[in-house]
């Protein structure tokens, strides 16, 4: 069984093609868990939801490599 692992990448095509079983999308390859180019606190709030989305995947059962995905921002809108 082991202990649950959740992998923050990304690149998380090539995570989960290394067999990576729960993969969450981070941002860039040099700053994986947020955005320097946003302000202090969208930064820290882009963290909190992707390190928000790791603590779901490591809680939810998968059977293979399976993205998450980190919840939206608060307004945003999806196209």
């Amino acid at each position: 069984m082991g202990i649950p692992v959740a992998q923050i990448s990304a690149m998380p095509v090539l995570a989960l093609g290394a067999g990576a079983n729960r993969v969450v999308r981070g941002v860039r390859i040099e700053h994986v868990c947020g955005d320097p180019n946003l302000s202090p606190e969208a930064d820290e709030q882009l963290m909190t939801r992707i390190v928000e989305a790791a603590l779901r995947a490591l809680r939810t059962p998968v059977t293979g490599p399976t993205l998450f995905e980190p919840a939206p921002a608060q307004g945003a809108v999806r196209v």
